[in-house]
């Protein structure tokens, strides 16, 4: 069988990615987070973490706290913690992906976005709620719901309670490409889904701006 010198390169790459050069810049987030991984969180995020490996195929990670008050629940802030983690083919490992300049790819991006929504479907199928599937800008993402009552302040609060105070909860992963990046991300606390959905959709908008060629 002819290999041609494209498919024989995809391949030889691949290969030589399962050990990391040892020439490579890792940034730390020790009391900040690199520039290129805080640029993909939503405005107001307030970053708890972040790394980023820049090299060719460059990884990063990062976390951050999303906060927001519920006026049902008098005086109570409620968080979700978001999480995200990048890997960006720049260079010669662009090769890697599969595309019309690189039909011998071994990355296929519709295919490895699907496999992560059934792997995280299948995952959110334990909570014994029902996910939910949605396409939100250039990503997809599944989520469930549930929820919890606000906690007492006080007799005298608890007392004046004509209901229960309804806290939403919301447990959501979500995977994005772009033609050279891919971003996962989960979101996990106490918020609603609309506003999960907003601050995923802003991750995935920054995402698209995001120059990881250029980042240091």
């Amino acid at each position: 069988m002819k290999i041609s010198h494209s498919s024989s390169r995809t391949i030889a790459l691949a290969g030589s990615l399962l050990v990391l050069p040892t020439a490579t810049v890792l940034v730390l987030a020790q009391g900040s987070c690199p520039r290129i991984i805080a640029s993909l969180f939503p405005k107001g995020a307030s970053i708890r973490s972040g790394q980023y490996l820049a090299r060719d195929m460059g990884v990063g990670d990062g976390s951050a706290d999303l906060s927001f008050e519920n006026p049902s629940c008098v005086r109570a802030r409620y968080s979700a913690r978001i999480n995200l983690a990048v890997k960006y083919y720049g260079g010669e490992t662009a090769v890697l992906i599969k595309s019309a300049e690189s039909p011998y790819g071994t990355i296929d991006r519709d295919a490895d976005k699907e496999q992560f929504i059934t792997n995280a479907t299948r995952e959110l199928a334990q909570t014994r709620m029902t996910p939910q599937r949605e396409t939100v800008g250039i990503g997809e993402i599944v989520y469930v719901e549930r929820k919890s009552e606000c906690p007492p302040e006080g007799p005298a609060t608890y007392a004046a309670r004509v209901g229960p105070m309804i806290v939403p909860n919301v447990k959501l992963k979500g995977v994005a490409w772009t033609d050279h990046a891919n971003l996962q991300v989960t979101l996990d606390g106490q918020i609603s889904v609309d506003r999960a959905k907003a601050a995923v959709a802003e991750v995935f908008a920054n995402l698209q701006k995001a120059d990881f060629s250029k980042a240091r």
